[in-house]
Parts: structure tokens; C-alpha cells; sequence
């Protein structure tokens, strides 16, 4: 805008407010311009003086700020869904794929749905799990300096994947301790495998031959080294799987039985209807429903005797007491002693091995080592045999009123002694809690193996590796566990904030001292 122009609007404005009357028709005449235009000059002058350059400047870039605010918002929306799937990402995909047990074609059919055809072959998808496996058996040996030796209860199973796996899983934690391929399942074997494990004080097994020689050469070789015993615990699935068993034959001989007589009884019963002759047929019926009834008081007998050698192993009595080897032994023998070898031999012998009642023997062992009050203790353990036992204190009987006052004596006595009848309270539950009498939880780690050989049947070392830091590292999603990861019920803190994947680009030593600091101290 040019000196002149500023000068006639000013002029403009000073006659249409302090000029005479008249002034600004004489002003218009003489530029030869409308009167509309000096009032329409006058408004600019005064809008300026109202709003500087300044200030009409800054709303304008409010004014941008906020449109641009707006676009930046309405694009960010889309890219919340959008991920790149760079070579990095898909190597991740792949790793955690086959760490959860999915195969490298279904992986790269998933990546297809993405991908289409840039999808990476299933051979380069393998060699990537393939690099992510190496990487987690260097770490997992530094991780496991720190791990293993915090398991004192192992449960130990073998899997086969064309050749066998050696599987030890912490109970309380499902900590996977060892998942290693093994040419053979001999006891010297699994007496190796165990070597790893240094404060490993009772093992879970089955009655398999190399697993049992093995926790016996193992134990031999800690009590020549240390003077400390390696105890082993029967399977108590196992025995019972295979007594129900035996129970289920008796059940269908009863039912084939019962089928067989209704049967000769609805031929004999139409021949009596037609008025043919009955000869021969009534003995077949007499005798059918005597070897029917027969077959009904078997079955029914050797499972009342079952049943009571399955409540002889249980922790706590069915009055509300706490089971004791010796009661337990004489009463699974008893039930057993009638149980026909035929069906029931091989849990008989298992039952009746010590082995069976070791876990009884370890909890009061354990009660026993416990420093407290012996009236404290007792009423505490009497407090949580009744709590396990909840039908005890059911119901109008006078029994039943009879326990629910025993029970409420052992609050008050245990409030009575203050934090220490809290303390002993709370270290009797762990104790009942961890009376461990199966190795079953072994087999929760089984099926995660389970998924992968039933689609490759075939399983490197590397990968065994991949899936277990997979596995101790994820948190659990339900349960009592949920929340925190088998490493961290265990008490082994890896670094905060680190996921798996960006754990797996670490180096040993990276990751040896970051477990080594104070704060990640065990």
C-alpha cells in the first residue's frame, strides 16, 4: 500500500468523524468517488487502529495451527492400526510363531494374508527361528546360572520327538528348568540331567526304569558328595490312571454282563408270550442273572476298594486330620490286598512302593522344622486340615458344630499369639500348598512340545531353546500365577521394560551383567 492512499483514507476518516457538515460530499466530489467509498475508507482506518498487524497476524496462525492440528489427528487415526512388516518384523512373527508352537508354511500362510506375494519363503522364515534359537541357548545359559539353582522340587518327564527330550518343570513356578534332546532315557541319562540342578532335594516321577535308576544315581552321588539325599516322589496320576483303568474293565464285564442276561430274558419272555416251550432257556436266564449280579457286586466291591486306596493318599483325612506315611501305607495296603492282580497289578505295586508316601513324609518333616510354638503350630495345622476338608463343616449335625467350633478355636488361639500365629499360619498353607504328589504338571509343558511334533515331528535343540526362554519368559495370562512369568514366581527379575524380542539381540555378557546388578540380585 503506497504513502498516497494511506494519506486518503486517513483523510477519509478524519472528515467523516470531526469534519463539518457537508465535508465529505465536497471531499467526494473533488476525488470524483462515491460517498460510500470515504465512509468504507474511514471503517479501514479505524479497524486498524482497533486490531494491529500483529495481533491479526497471530490469530491467523491459531487459526492454521488449529486446521493443522486437526489434519495431523484425523491421520494419526489410520496409523495406529498400521505396522510395517520390515524384515524385522517378520523375523519377530516368525520367532514368536514358532515359539507357540505354529509351524514355518502356516506362519508364512499368515504372512501371506498381509504380504501377499512378497511373503518370505518358508526357508527363509526357518532361517531366521533358526538364528532366534541359537541366540536363546547363549542366553539361556546365563539365565540359568541364576534359575536352577532355586529349584528344590523338580517334576521330570520325557517327550518324544523322534528322539526322546529330557523335561524337568519347577511345580510352583512351572518354571521350565531343562528341556534338553537326549540320544537315550537311561539312568545315567537323566543322572547327568539332574547334576544341573544343584539344591534339587525331591524329584516327581513316574515308575519309568531309566527315570527312577536315574533319581537312584543321582541320589547316591549327592549323598557320597554332600551327605544330602535326593528323595523322589511316586506319581500319583499315573498309578491311579492306570487303577482306573482296571476299574473300567470290571465296569464294562458288569455292564456286558447285565446286557447279556436282559437279553435271554426278552427271548425268554417272548417264547413264554407265543406259548412255546420253555426247556432250556429258564437255566440260561437263572444263570445269566446270576453271573449279571455277580459282575455288579465285583464291580461294585473293587470300587469301594479303589476308592478308599485313592482317599488313603489324600493330605488330610476324612475326619480332618493330617495324613501320616505310616497311615497311609497300612491303608493302601489293606484296600489293595483284594484287588485281582489281572486288572489292578501293576498300581498295587506302585502304591505300595515308599516312594509313594514320600510327599507326607516331606510335609511333616518340614512342620516339624518349623520354628514355632507347639500349640501355635498345631493350631494352625488343624486350622488348614479343616479348611481342606469344607464338607467337615457343613450341615446341622452336631459333628459338624462340633468342627466349626474347633475351627474357630484355632483363630482365636492363632489371633492370640499375634504375628507369630500369622506367620505360622501362613507358612503352614506353603507347606500343605507344595505337598507335590504328581509329576502330571510336566506334562502342561509336554503339550506345548506336543503342538509342534504333531505338525513337523521333528525338533531342533536350537528351537527346544527358543520355545523354553519363550516360555519362562511370557506372563501368564489366568490362574493364580497370572501376571508375572515363571522366571519371576521363581525370583529371577530379568531386566525391567525388556521384552522377548529385544532380549533375544543381547549379548551373553550384556544380559550375564544385567542380572549380576544389586537390583536384579537373587
Amino acid at each position: 500500500m503506497d504513502m498516497v492512499e494511506s494519506r486518503q483514507r486517513i483523510a477519509s476518516a478524519f472528515l467523516a468523524h470531526d469534519g463539518p457538515r457537508g465535508a465529505v460530499s465536497q471531499r467526494a466530489r473533488q476525488r470524483r468517488v462515491s460517498r460510500q467509498r470515504i465512509y468504507r475508507e474511514s471503517a479501514w482506518v479505524v479497524q486498524q487502529l482497533q486490531t494491529p498487524d500483529w495481533q491479526r497476524q497471530r490469530q491467523a496462525l491459531q487459526e492454521q495451527v488449529r486446521a493443522l492440528t486437526q489434519r495431523v489427528a484425523v491421520l494419526e487415526q489410520p496409523q495406529r492400526w498400521t505396522v510395517v512388516l520390515d524384515p524385522e518384523k517378520q523375523a519377530e512373527f516368525a520367532s514368536v510363531g514358532q515359539a507357540g508352537g505354529v509351524s514355518l508354511p502356516e506362519l508364512r500362510l499368515l504372512l501371506q494374508v498381509l504380504l501377499r506375494d512378497q511373503a518370505p519363503s518358508v526357508a527363509k522364515l526357518g532361517r531366521w527361528t533358526k538364528a532366534a534359537g541359537e541366540q536363546a541357548t547363549g542366553l539361556l545359559r546365563v539365565i540359568d546360572e541364576f534359575a536352577r539353582p532355586l529349584v528344590t522340587v523338580g517334576a521330570a518327564d520325557e517327550i518324544y520327538t523322534k528322539s526322546a527330550v529330557l523335561m524337568v518343570v519347577e511345580p510352583e513356578s512351572l518354571y521350565w528348568a531343562v528341556g534338553q534332546k537326549s540320544a537315550t532315557v537311561t539312568g545315567e541319562a537323566w543322572q547327568a540331567t539332574f547334576a544341573c540342578l544343584p539344591n534339587l532335594e525331591m524329584v516327581l516321577r513316574d515308575a519309568g526304569s531309566g527315570l527312577t535308576r536315574g533319581v537312584k544315581l543321582a541320589d547316591a552321588e549327592r549323598r557320597q558328595q554332600n551327605g544330602k539325599p535326593l528323595l523322589a516322589g511316586q506319581d500319583h496320576f499315573h498309578s491311579l490312571w492306570e487303577g482306573g483303568q482296571g476299574l473300567n474293565r470290571a465296569e464294562r464285564a458288569a455292564r456286558a454282563a447285565l446286557a447279556k442276561a436282559d437279553q435271554v430274558q426278552k427271548e425268554f419272555d417272548e417264547r413264554r408270550r407265543q406259548g412255546q416251550s420253555l426247556s432250556g432257556i429258564t437255566t440260561r436266564v437263572q444263570t445269566g442273572w446270576r453271573k449279571a449280579e455277580q459282575a455288579l457286586e465285583r464291580w461294585g466291591e473293587q470300587e469301594r476298594l479303589w476308592n478308599r486306596a485313592k482317599e488313603a493318599l489324600r493330605l488330610v483325612t476324612p475326619t480332618g486330620e493330617l495324613n501320616t506315611p505310616e497311615r497311609a501305607a497300612q491303608l493302601v495296603r489293606e484296600a489293595v490286598a483284594s484287588l485281582p492282580d489281572a486288572d489292578f497289578g501293576k498300581s498295587k505295586r506302585q502304591l505300595q512302593q515308599p516312594e509313594t508316601f514320600t510327599y507326607l513324609a516331606e510335609v511333616q518333616r518340614k512342620l516339624a522344622a518349623l520354628p514355632a510354638p507347639a500349640e501355635v503350630k498345631e493350631a494352625a495345622v488343624q486350622q488348614e486340615c479343616l479348611r481342606r476338608r469344607p464338607e467337615l463343616l457343613q450341615g446341622e449335625s452336631p459333628h459338624a458344630a462340633a468342627m466349626r467350633g474347633v475351627l474357630l478355636l484355632c483363630a482365636a488361639a492363632l489371633a492370640k499369639a499375634g504375628d507369630v500365629g500369622k506367620d505360622t499360619a501362613q507358612a503352614v498353607h506353603a507347606i500343605f500348598r507344595s505337598a507335590w504328589r504328581a509329576s502330571s504338571l510336566v506334562e502342561c509343558l509336554n503339550s506345548v512340545l506336543r503342538m509342534q511334533q504333531a505338525r513337523h515331528r521333528k525338533l531342533s535343540q536350537g528351537l527346544l531353546d527358543l520355545k523354553r526362554l519363550y516360555w519362562n519368559s511370557h506372563a501368564f495370562r489366568t490362574g493364580r500365577r497370572r501376571g508375572q512369568s515363571p522366571y519371576e514366581h521363581l525370583g529371577v527379575q530379568l531386566p525391567e521394560g525388556v521384552r522377548w524380542w529385544e532380549l533375544l539381540k543381547w549379548s551373553p555378557e550384556q544380559l550375564r551383567e544385567k542380572l549380576s546388578a544389586p537390583k536384579a540380585a537373587i
